[in-house]
């Protein structure tokens, strides 16, 4: 054990380049803000989650070869900061329940089989959904001054529009695409002349002024938000002391009806599910990320560190498509980050909360709008494999009804908000969409379909 990790931190250190520092910052667009709510209207500690996030960070860059993310859990997040606000015994129980779930999930192999039979079309539709989601939300750091629309944020100032359009120049400028479409013709088998067509994706790494931009814009926001008056006048030396939190069964019973049980099919379908999808088209020559240790990643984390009042976190493919679309392309930018986070949080603990609060919105939400960009990317990559077809008539075609519950998964999770509620959505209309194709094929005198993954089959008809 100790001679793989040795082993492993070499590694890290020789995979270390100021792009993956770069790619490291691409996901504090969700981070930043959900810490600083949280902090504010819940009560967690600015200092214990930045050294908790810090080790989580660390571990899973020993654990994956990719740059495996850390978030927050968004619908825990956001259930806690309506009214009433959740307190910190209850956010403790909402996320121990899902990282206990997910744990189970991931020890036993049911998080593999439910990989398996999740539709392809699902899985491309919540990557295109909540990557819609993601850029609506960069959006509305960058041009209101709340989450409700109702008050426009001025041209100039540090929270001003100007800076916001600034930034955006400069992601659109230097931040070039990442991915391109590469068709390739392949010969299989030993000179039988067997031939199939597959497109596949190739990464591109990224150039060092791509890599760069989200350096950039992050230091130029502590700039900014350091030279805002009062900004320093908090900051004191030294770690917080975590407080243990240890929940009532009141507590138990309000944090999993409220927050826990809505969170789990995020964590499940977007934390394990999606980003395992995602790992697969961004890193093809890498060793395949599973869901069995991502699950177990999720559970063990969160178990570790919530009894000190942590902020419940999870891994996401939207963080993946962050710290890729700005440079990371290794655990090293992770351990990076996870460094970093675990400095702060000794150097400075819970007074860094008004620092993190005068940050500028505007550049965490072009941060996190052009980080949605990829994710979307992806969902659109995949949804013209869909059926092994590239052209757009194939869209319309009754057959294959994967493509009907990308596009019900990928509306629904626009329209509601909710991943767990497209994802529920999609798997509906594949349920329909199958039922009807195997009637036609009753009806037509053909065969059925075997006891194979549908997934695997829909791939092989589109050949």
């Amino acid at each position: 054990m100790a001679g793989w990790l040795l082993r492993r931190a070499a590694e890290l250190r020789r995979d270390f380049t100021w792009r993956e520092a770069g790619g490291s910052l691409g996901d504090l667009g969700t981070f930043i803000p959900l810490l600083v709510g949280l902090t504010a209207e819940c009560g967690l500690d600015v200092g214990t989650t930045l050294v908790f996030t810090g080790l989580y960070n660390l571990a899973t860059a020993l654990a994956f070869d990719v740059p495996m993310p850390l978030q927050p859990m968004k619908t825990i997040a956001a259930v806690a900061m309506m009214d009433p606000p959740m307190d910190v015994p209850q956010i403790v129980a909402a996320g121990g329940f899902v990282a206990l779930v997910v744990l189970v999930l991931g020890c036993t192999g049911l998080m593999e089989r439910f990989n398996a039979v999740t539709p392809f079309g699902v899985v491309r539709g919540m990557q295109l959904g909540l990557g819609m989601l993601l850029c609506a939300k960069g959006w509305t750091l960058a041009v209101w001054t709340d989450g409700t629309r109702q008050s426009m944020r001025g041209l100039w100032g540090p929270d001003g529009m100007a800076l916001g359009a600034l930034a955006l120049a400069f992601v659109l400028a230097f931040a070039a695409p990442t991915k391109t479409a590469v068709a390739a013709r392949e010969v299989i088998g030993d000179g039988a002349g067997i031939d199939a067509d597959r497109t596949h994706t190739r990464a591109r790494g990224a150039g060092s002024s791509d890599a760069r931009v989200a350096l950039v814009l992050v230091v130029v926001g502590a700039v900014i938000a350091a030279c805002r008056p009062g900004s320093l006048a908090s900051l004191r030396a030294g770690p917080s002391t975590p407080t243990p939190a240890i929940p009532s069964a009141t507590d138990v019973a309000t944090g999993v009806l409220r927050a826990g049980l809505p969170q789990l099919p995020l964590t499940t379908l977007n934390s394990v599910v999606a980003t395992c999808a995602l790992a697969k088209d961004l890193f093809p020559d890498k060793p395949e990320v599973r869901p069995t240790g991502v699950a177990v990643s999720v559970g063990a984390m969160n178990l570790c560190g919530l009894g000190l009042g942590a902020m419940p976190c999870c891994h996401g493919a939207g963080g993946l498509a962050a710290h890729y679309r700005f440079g990371a392309r290794t655990g090293a930018a992770t351990a990076f980050l996870g460094a970093g986070k675990l400095f702060l949080g000794v150097a400075f603990g819970g007074s860094l909360l008004t620092l993190l609060g005068k940050f500028p919105a505007p550049l965490l939400g072009v941060l996190l709008a052009a980080a949605s960009a990829e994710l979307i990317r992806a969902g659109l990559d995949g949804a013209g494999e869909i059926g092994g077809y590239t052209g757009v008539d194939s869209w319309y075609d009754p057959g294959w009804t994967d493509r009907y519950a990308l596009i019900v998964t990928a509306a629904t999770t626009v329209g509601s908000g909710s991943t767990g509620l497209g994802a529920l959505f999609g798997f509906a209309t594949h349920a329909l969409g199958t039922a009807r194709r195997r009637l036609l094929d009753t009806a037509g005198g053909e065969d059925l379909v075997d006891g194979r993954e549908y997934r695997e089959v829909e791939m092989e008809r589109g050949g």
